[in-house]
């Protein structure tokens, strides 16, 4: 990745992912939403189908069932071929109960009606020629084939109206010649009433028509004539001579939204708001996070300290930043170059760092001072830190920060170099200066007046001081250049401790504060008596300095996994959490606090750690806030023996 990154055409993409996730989630949303109207409107179209498909059913049962009571009159007819109007009129009132919507029966012999019932109303049917009215000669030949009743209508009645005219061939039983036809006419009103059309038109638009054509008005004969149809549903009544046609659909059209519109649509704008709402929080993560990731990168290229990106699983380096490829070039291509490590004077170390096994054990390192090669014959300083990131996608990486310390280990030197020095320097004539204080407070040259020995004595204890902060001074110096010069004896630990609270007890006491001894484990030690009694010393004088008055500072011992920890117990106010990292760091004080007002360098603790570690020893403590603390020192025992 590369800090000049083209932010605006990624903004750009963020966008255009943006306005084309949200335009397909609405498309789907109105597409779902015309699928489910689309549905909502196929299931009440089939309910209506089916509906129609009934009234279709019942109306044609009903004219089929009407004019099937007539074929028993054209049996007789058969049977009797000059019936007279006598034996006709016994017959027909028997069929009109059996069928109520019969409008009239006529008989016609050679298609010509001869007899009608009832006769009143329809007197103008006598005589009438089918063949002239409605019975075209395609179906005289179609009755005469098929010997099946042939249905012509609605039409207009000679007597009025309008009718459903049936035809139902009559052939002679003896000669089986064709003697005329049985004329049948429907009351259409009566049959409408019948099958309750008239309760159907609440809903529907409902019409009936000879045509299969909606848009053929003409061709309606029962309900409205309009054109205004959208998609009507159908149903035919196919009868020999005839075909009905019932168009129907809802009176106010079919739905153009999902059943219960406002739950559905509501729940889908809900559902499409929450995607959306979504995917600009998604979107805005990204954004988020690419611009910390530039930001990154750009700290990462500019930082002032060599940083490096390595795969945690082959070492190999993933990306560098400037400073780190200034001072280590191509030759840090993988970990296993900083492995090997080398000394100030460029000898090389005697084991490898194992900087890889301590990321796998811990996921980071801190603060490790090496020296590394510069070119063929120097070596620099190098303050090493490391973390391991683990991912879930992608193999593990290492950060590695390359700290080049060479500048300040110069200051550090000259730093050094001046108080040892100064402190040499020092230390000369006011070994001389407080030597002669000496002398004048304990009056070896005399009597002084009562004012002028108390101004000697403050200026002897403050010559003293000065030459104690000298030596500590000293002290540092030696231990850090390794000059510290250390005989190491057997001794018996506790007779050693009961030495050093012996001879800082004045202390405690000007101090007004306790010094007490509780249970010391008689146990031998290899140590140098007055270097451990320095370190004692330290935590003693500490301790007495944070205890409160009439506090009282405890020195016991305990034994563990062969080694005896010696520990200094007081009564202070604690160590301040913020304070502990760097406690045993040289010239530390907790400042902000009344730790700054009882004095001191700040280098006891520094030095007792520096002696501890150089005796093959440690120093450690444990504290609570407003409880006191505890140190420590601690060392392998030669041997133990019990009181």
């Amino acid at each position: 990745m590369s800090v000049k990154s083209d932010p605006p055409v990624f903004f750009l993409l963020i966008w255009l992912s943006r306005l084309g996730v949200s335009g397909l989630v609405i498309a789907a949303a109105i597409s779902l939403d015309a699928a489910i109207t689309e549905q909502h409107r196929n299931g009440l179209k089939q309910a209506w189908q089916t509906q129609v498909d009934e009234i279709a059913l019942n109306l044609q049962a009903e004219i089929l069932q009407n004019v099937q009571t007539v074929w028993g009159l054209a049996a007789n007819v058969a049977i009797e071929p000059d019936i007279d109007d006598d034996r006709f009129n016994q017959l027909a009132p028997v069929l009109f109960r059996l069928a109520p919507e019969l409008k009239n029966i006529g008989l016609a012999p050679d298609l010509t009606i001869r007899h009608v019932y009832p006769l009143r109303g329809n007197e103008a049917a006598i005589g009438l020629d089918l063949t002239r009215q409605s019975l075209p000669p395609e179906d005289v030949k179609a009755l005469k084939e098929s010997r099946r009743a042939i249905f012509n209508g609605p039409i207009d009645l000679v007597q009025g109206g309008k009718g459903l005219a049936s035809r139902i061939p009559i052939f002679t039983k003896e000669t089986d010649e064709f003697w005329g036809v049985v004329s049948v006419i429907l009351d259409l009103n009566k049959l409408y009433d019948t099958v309750n059309l008239a309760e159907y038109r609440r809903d529907l638009r409902f019409v009936l028509a000879s045509s299969s054509d909606v848009s053929d008005t003409k061709a309606i004969f029962f309900g409205p004539r309009s054109t205004e149809w959208s998609d009507p549903v159908s149903s035919t009544l196919r009868m020999p001579g005839t075909t009905w046609t019932i168009f129907a659909e809802p009176s106010n059209g079919w739905p153009t939204a999902p059943e219960n519109p406002l739950v559905f649509r509501g729940s889908l704008i809900l559902v499409a708001g929450l995607i959306i709402s979504a995917l600009f929080w998604l979107t805005h993560l990204m954004l988020r996070d690419r611009e910390m990731q530039l930001r990154f990168w750009g700290l990462f290229e500019l930082a002032p300290l060599g940083v490096g990106l390595f795969n945690a699983r082959n070492g190999r380096v993933i990306r560098a930043n400037p400073q780190f490829r200034k001072r280590f070039g191509h030759k840090a291509d993988t970990l296993d170059f900083f492995e090997q490590g080398f000394q100030r004077d460029g000898t090389m170390l005697e084991k490898p760092l194992a900087l890889q096994k301590r990321l796998r054990a811990s996921q980071r390192i801190s603060d490790i001072e090496v020296y590394y090669p510069t070119d063929e014959t120097t070596v620099a300083p190098v303050n090493l830190r490391g973390l391991k990131l683990l991912e879930t996608s992608r193999d593990p990486v290492i950060w590695l920060i390359a700290e080049d310390i060479s500048e300040q280990k110069k200051v550090e030197t000259m730093k050094n170099e001046f108080i040892s020095t100064i402190s040499h320097e020092l230390r000369t004539p006011l070994t001389s200066i407080s030597g002669s204080l000496g002398l004048l407070t304990s009056q070896a040259t005399g009597q002084l007046p009562d004012s002028m020995a108390r101004m000697i004595g403050i200026a002897h204890r403050n010559s003293l001081q000065l030459t104690h902060i000298i030596n500590d001074l000293l002290d540092i110096d030696k231990l850090v250049a390794g000059k510290m010069k250390f005989r190491m004896e057997n001794l018996i630990l506790s007779d050693l401790v009961k030495e050093s609270v012996e001879n800082i007890g004045h202390y405690a006491r000007e101090r007004q504060v306790r010094l007490e001894l509780s249970f010391l484990h008689d146990v031998r030690v290899i140590t140098d008596r007055q270097r451990l009694t320095q370190a004692l010393n330290n935590l003693l004088s500490n301790a007495i300095k944070f205890s409160p008055s009439n506090g009282a500072v405890t020195v016991f011992s305990q034994l563990r996994n062969g080694r005896v920890r010696l520990c200094v117990r007081d009564e202070g106010e604690g160590i301040p959490e913020a304070f502990r990292p760097q406690i045993f760091e040289k010239f530390s004080q907790a400042d902000g606090s009344s730790r700054r007002q009882k004095g001191g360098t700040g280098l006891g603790l520094a030095i007792t750690r520096e002696l501890m570690t150089q005796m093959n020893g440690s120093v450690d403590f444990e504290s609570k806030p407003a409880e006191g603390a505890i140190f420590w020192l601690e060392m392998s025992v030669l041997d133990e023996k019990t009181r």
